[in-house]
């Protein structure tokens, strides 16, 4: 083999390696992680027992997942779970899947200790690939509303000379102006900003602008009954731009109404200079592009000239030739 043979297979070997270790790369760098709670579907009453399971995702296999889940431990008690271990407010996970999988599930098992709503959140949380790799460091929390099973009753006695009546009413959580008694908010509040438009419980969907300055904004909803369930999506944490968060109350007959806030971050600062820069070196290469753009027409209309001139003066020399030869024969013959 000769050496020229060699250097062109190793050539063709590394272009090869390169080649393919592109979409390897390409693929890692864009590996992502995500996690979801799933807190029960009907309201949990006080010293009754319910799961909460968390589902964690990823565009590749998973090897292990590590996280802290924190929870009101005045609201909900901690009882028991396969993958986790803690307790007085903080949870410490550590699983991974039985099978290769991109999911893994985990579960625990929590009591209700008094009424209030229960904040359950995910905290430094990191997915693992079977090689040890970071995939991602999802966030994700839920609410579990904890329902006392006492009815509250008012009994008023009105006594008359003739007669004697006795009347019980039930306590209700709504206003009498309209608003369902189950199943919607009757209020919601962000701690940063203003709802637009202003809050009605037939109003859905919203949109709240805060300052660059601003990086969390807690979102507090009021259910119309005691027993609604209600169940938040998305994080606390604003990131600039569109941050969608959703709350979701559910009555007892399992009839569901879904609010929808879009919380926008301003840019400003660094991330406002960075825009400012890049819309400028956009702006600097679109125009480099174009006067590019001319230089080369410029140049390719005075090379069509050119080529068109060189080829006529061929065109000319070759006609010269031919006659030049014709005249040799025609003279050689005269010789003869």
């Amino acid at each position: 083999m000769t050496t020229k043979t060699k250097l062109v297979k190793r050539i063709f070997s590394s272009l090869l390696t390169a080649a393919l270790a592109v979409p390897m790369t390409a693929l890692t760098a864009h590996a992502t992680g995500e996690a979801f709670f799933y807190p029960p579907k009907n309201p949990v009453m006080t010293d009754q027992q319910f799961e909460v399971s968390v589902t964690f995702s990823a565009d590749s296999e998973i090897g292990s997942v590590q996280a802290n889940i924190a929870y009101d431990d005045s609201v909900i008690e901690f009882v028991s779970s396969d993958n986790a271990s803690g307790g007085g407010g903080v949870l410490t996970v550590n699983g991974f899947p039985d099978t290769p999988s991109s999911e893994v599930d985990f579960s625990f098992t929590f009591k209700g200790l008094s009424a209030g709503n229960a904040n359950i959140s995910l905290q430094s949380c990191q997915i693992y690939s079977p090689d040890s790799e970071l995939i991602g460091s999802p966030t994700a929390y839920c609410v579990i509303t904890v329902g006392s099973d006492k009815v509250e009753t008012k009994t008023e006695t009105e006594t008359t000379t003739t007669t004697e009546k006795t009347t019980t009413t039930t306590t209700k959580t709504a206003p009498s102006n309209g608003i369902p008694d189950k199943g919607v908010l009757t209020a919601l509040k962000v701690d940063n900003g203003e709802l637009s438009p202003a809050f009605a419980y037939n109003v859905y969907n919203y949109t709240v602008n805060v300052d660059n300055s601003v990086t969390n904004v807690e979102i507090e909803g009021t259910t119309a009954s005691p027993s609604d369930y209600i169940w938040y999506t998305g994080t606390s944490e604003c990131q600039v731009g569109e941050n969608v968060r959703t709350i979701t109350v559910t009555d007892v007959d399992g009839n569901a109404a879904t609010y929808t806030v879009t919380i926008i971050r301003a840019a400003g600062g660094d991330e406002q200079q960075t825009q400012t820069a890049q819309k400028k070196d956009s702006s600097d290469t679109s125009s480099a592009v174009s006067k590019n753009a001319n230089v080369m027409d410029q140049y390719k209309k005075m090379l069509n000239t050119a080529l068109a001139i060189v080829l006529i003066v061929l065109v000319i020399a070759l006609v010269v030739i031919i006659i030049w030869i014709r005249g040799k024969i025609k003279g050689g013959k005269k010789d003869k």
